[in-house]
């Protein structure tokens, strides 16, 4: 379905909702496999005091206000608000001192939505008109990011997953109930009218593919919980992540091919210590990039100037099976940035995002003279598993490498 038509659709839902009368699609689910299935209103146990048009107008499969861990002050992104009961119930949690915006591509879903609002007396919301895919919001703006049954509803679901990473702030939530589907559904036929039947216009995504595309975003922390089974292999689901801490003025994002040169740079700075590599020479971006995986690459960047100040990346250690879970990485930190927690937060974040990836060991050689990165590496997991005595001349002098590694206690 194109956007236009569902933008349609849910303006039709508004406009009856508006007259009274429950604003869920009779095509999609009968009265009672709506309400079996927590769709709509049936997926709260704390709507007292809202609105009945709210309740008419909801149209989600779950309650991700309920999960989203929402504090006082937060401020809030709701996408896809509709009739605007999430927004609602997410106003009373973040108080006077938080803000809830709620955005939607349907003028009447907003026209209702404000309506609903000024009927609750909630003074701390703001409804924006856009679309999920293109947020019109600044960068690092809010504190969660929550959704009911929407993004299914999206034709760039990637494009919308690194949208809501954009506009959290470091250490942001990103709580949203959607639809999924299981990793092998044998019979596609049955799954698709599935998900017509339950409105899932532009088909869901697998709890593998949902997973991926939230690591391709940069989010880590990765929970995908069913909690409601339509049949066939497709479910409603609690999806959690969260957007890796970092000291204040900076991001941790994945790495980008615009990134090259000041990755390179940062590379040729460690280098010049004489204590990072056995190589002097940062090589070119496409050597360093066909040597690592795709995934798995980070960055720390300055938010004020985008400047890269440290980056960590991982490489395959064999292509057997066996070792499919084991990578090797490197981690490298400008020298001019150190003593900020930068270097302990992106290797968090790349040890959250390695075991969200299935990653159950990381390993590395450090020269013993890097007393710095020995350090960071044990306050991180890392033990010491022996010494290559030797292994190799630098400089025209014969190191020693010690050995490290963290085995995952999660996968």
């Amino acid at each position: 379905m194109a956007h236009e038509e569902i933008v349609d659709r849910y303006s039709r839902f508004a406009r009856t909702a508006m007259t009274g009368r429950p604003g869920h699609d009779p095509a999609s689910a009968d009265d009672a496999s709506f309400e079996e299935g927590c769709f709509g209103a049936a997926g709260y146990d704390d709507t007292a005091a809202l609105p009945d048009g709210a309740l008419r107008a909801s149209l989600g499969c779950g309650n991700p206000v309920a999960v989203a861990d929402l504090h006082e002050g937060d401020v809030v992104l709701d996408l896809g608000s509709g009739g605007g009961i999430d927004v609602l119930l997410s106003a009373r949690r973040v108080g006077p001192t938080g803000k809830v915006y709620g955005l939607d591509a349907s003028p009447d879903m907003l026209s209702l939505a404000r309506d609903n609002a000024a009927q609750a007396g909630v003074t701390n919301t703001e409804f924006l008109h856009g679309t999920i895919e293109h947020v019109p919001l600044p960068g690092r703006t809010v504190d969660v990011v929550i959704s009911n049954c929407v993004i299914n509803l999206s034709d760039d679901k990637a494009g919308t997953l690194a949208e809501a990473f954009r506009v959290l702030r470091p250490g942001g939530r990103f709580g949203v109930s959607d639809v999924v589907t299981d990793d092998s559904v044998p019979d596609q036929d049955l799954r698709r009218r599935t998900e017509t039947r339950i409105g899932c216009t532009a088909g869901s995504l697998t709890v593998g593919e949902y997973r991926t595309l939230l690591l391709d975003a940069g989010f880590t922390g990765i929970t995908i919980t069913p909690t409601a089974d339509h049949g066939d292999g497709v479910h409603s689901a609690i999806v959690k992540a969260v957007k890796p801490s970092v000291a204040p003025g900076f991001e941790i994002r994945p790495m980008r091919a615009e990134d090259a040169d000041q990755v390179l740079s940062v590379y040729q700075l460690g280098l010049d210590t004489g204590h990072a590599s056995f190589e002097t020479t940062a090589p070119s971006w496409e050597t360093f990039s066909s040597a690592r995986l795709g995934n798995l690459r980070y960055v720390v960047a300055d938010t004020r100037t985008d400047q890269v100040v440290a980056w960590v990346a991982a490489s395959r250690v064999s292509a057997r099976p066996v070792y499919a879970g084991v990578v090797e990485h490197s981690i490298y930190v400008h020298p001019g940035y150190g003593s900020r927690g930068l270097g302990r937060a992106l290797l968090d974040a790349f040890v959250a995002a390695s075991e969200d990836a299935g990653i159950w060991t990381i390993q590395s050689g450090v020269f013993p003279e890097n007393t710095a990165s020995l350090a960071l590496h044990r306050a991180a997991g890392f033990r010491v598993l022996g010494t290559r005595e030797r292994v190799g001349r630098h400089h025209g002098v014969w190191r020693d490498v010690l050995m490290i590694e963290r085995r995952s206690p999660a996968v």
